[in-house]
């Protein structure tokens, strides 16, 4: 799925990934009542597809007035050295 993506011509040049933080992660998951995460498609400042990370209570409600994770490392730029899952 990650190589049609990359592969797919209305894709060249946008974003392959993101790196977030397990401790980013991990205050995202420990907010009082979430119980799941909500990831969103978004764009940034230069037009780059990128996510977005809310947490989700119970009722699958976005936690809004928390932590949101936006601020994410991107690949290109940053990228894993081996992954099977950047297409070469």
């Amino acid at each position: 799925m990650t190589h049609a993506y990359q592969n797919a011509p209305q894709f060249a040049g946008q974003t392959k990934a993101g790196l977030i933080s397990a401790t980013a992660i991990q205050d995202l998951l420990n907010q009082p009542g979430c119980v799941g995460v909500r990831i969103y498609f978004a764009l940034d400042a230069n037009n780059n597809l990128t996510n977005v990370l809310v947490g989700t209570d119970i009722q699958e409600n976005d936690i809004t007035s928390g932590i949101i994770l936006d601020r994410l490392i991107y690949c290109p730029v940053r990228c894993s050295a081996n992954t099977p899952l950047l297409f070469p």
